[in-house]
């Protein structure tokens, strides 16, 4: 077959109507998704993006400025008031620092209040060490000091204090602020359980032996931590009094806490054939340290 014939058979076949409008309509689809994901190549800028810079620790005209410079937006969704943090400085962020964006995004941010919201102190005078924890928490007060004195209401609250000072329930305080509480331990000799909490970070381990109607002591951190991120991240991995398992210590007592976060500092707990305990450390090399 010559190829003047092969041409004039595929003429002759494309001219049927029954083949033409397919054809047509098959090669118009596939022209519309081409170009659609070209388009969308484009539109979406496929593999592009910006990355977004940390925005914490600025005030928010320093916020502004840098997110004009990445042809970002930004929005304050929430406030707090961290007495820890600068007022007016933003305290967080979404998207994260790092994250990749496309141009005009917009960067939410919760900023540190210039003033406390005041709010007012409820009454736990009266319950359990555990509830008025969960009491004062829930209205955004935290417990800084426990005292006990001779009292037939053993780990029940007799007073509730701020800076030493009997304060009653109702009155306004910075939301944050911290209560001492006054307690019973009855009148023997009455102990309550030393907790041990190495492994834990600091806000857990501060929880655990509050419940267990102690006082944190003195907080030191190693030489591994840098900065705030670090101090949240570090883990218990010593303590005084040291136990490695629950013994008897008087109400009230200080614990104090070391912290790193080199997990390798951190010891665990294994058993003797003798079923004896002890604690093992892991320390890394001293090459992979120095580097």
């Amino acid at each position: 077959m010559t190829k003047q014939q092969v041409k004039d058979f595929f003429i002759r076949i494309f001219k049927n109507p029954f083949v033409k409008t397919p054809a047509i309509a098959f090669g118009l689809v596939v022209a519309f998704v081409f170009f659609f994901f070209i388009f969308l190549y484009f539109f979406t800028r496929h593999g592009q993006g910006i990355e977004v810079p940390k925005f914490s620790g600025l005030s928010e005209e320093q916020a502004i400025k840098l997110a004009n410079k990445r042809t970002l937006r930004l929005e304050i969704t929430d406030s707090v008031y961290i007495m820890t943090r600068k007022p007016g400085t933003i305290v967080e962020q979404n998207p994260v620092e790092g994250s990749k964006v496309k141009s005009n995004r917009k960067i939410f941010l919760t900023i540190n209040a210039n003033t406390p919201k005041l709010v007012e102190l409820p009454n736990v005078v009266g319950v359990t060490l555990r509830q008025a924890k969960a009491i004062l928490e829930l209205q955004g007060f935290t417990i800084e000091t426990l005292y006990f004195t001779s009292d037939i209401a053993i780990n029940n609250v007799l007073e509730q204090r701020i800076n030493g000072k009997k304060v009653a329930s109702g009155t306004l305080l910075p939301k944050g602020s911290s209560v001492d509480l006054l307690l019973g331990k009855g009148f023997g000799y009455e102990r309550t359980t030393l907790p041990r909490v190495i492994g834990f970070n600091l806000s857990d381990a501060k929880n655990i032996i509050i419940e267990a109607s102690l006082n944190v002591g003195n907080i030191k951190y190693d030489e591994t931590l840098k900065d705030l991120r670090d101090s949240l991240q570090a883990k218990v991995y010593s303590q005084y009094p040291a136990s490695l398992e629950e013994m008897p210590i008087n109400f009230g007592a200080k614990v104090d806490l070391w912290l790193t976060i080199n997990e390798s500092r951190i010891p665990r707990i294994v058993e003797n054939e003798d079923k004896t305990k002890k604690e093992v450390i892991f320390e890394e090399p001293e090459e992979e340290i120095l580097e």
